[in-house]
């Protein structure tokens, strides 16, 4: 019986390691960024804006939110030089390069950003 239960402890630890090393998923930002796709990749010219009601928004920069939800679809927006309201919005990024900013695109369904363009 010991042999039985130890031949089986052994089987199910080779199987267990065969499952988890199939599991192992790329990273899906190419730019950098340790896989977390909403966050700007390693030297990006765009900032994540944790608090966007308590930054001053620079006049000249250009900011793009994430805004909408789950029912009615995630869509982009931006603005530069004028005041916003936006009651609903997932992320602010702000573009700290030179000159317009390629717009990275995102998964309406979920609002998660899918290509940086950087």
């Amino acid at each position: 019986m010991k042999k039985l239960l130890s031949i089986l402890g052994v089987c199910g630890l080779v199987g267990m390691s065969a499952n988890l090393t199939a599991c192992n998923k790329p990273n899906n930002n190419e730019n950098g960024g340790g896989n977390k796709p909403d966050k700007p990749p390693v030297g990006s010219n765009w900032k994540l804006i944790n608090d966007p009601e308590s930054e001053i928004l620079d006049k000249d920069k250009t900011y793009i939110v994430i805004a909408g939800s789950k029912e009615k679809g995630y869509y982009l927006a931006d603005w530069k030089k004028f005041d916003w309201k936006v009651y609903k919005y997932k992320s602010v990024y702000r573009w700290d390069g030179v000159g317009e900013p390629k717009t990275f695109e995102i998964d309406n369904t979920t609002g998660k950003i899918t290509d940086w363009k950087e």
